[in-house]
């Protein structure tokens, strides 16, 4: 439900809930490529930071089930 996910969503660190916003949630989606050079990481960490993301908001949203 939408009311769990905006609880399971502030419960992520500031990082983790951008990349998660702008990769699914905003309007104009943000590549990998592009969070990575806003972060200065690489394309790669960004997307072990997105499933790390992934598995926590999952592990939370049953947690509030």
């Amino acid at each position: 439900n939408r009311s769990e996910l905006v609880e399971a969503l502030k419960m992520l660190d500031n990082r983790s809930k951008d990349i998660l916003q702008r990769r699914y949630l905003a309007d104009q989606k943000a590549t990998l490529h592009d969070l990575a050079d806003e972060y200065e990481v690489s394309a790669e960490r960004i997307r072990q930071i997105e499933n790390s993301a992934l598995k926590k908001l999952k592990s939370l949203m049953v947690d509030f089930a």
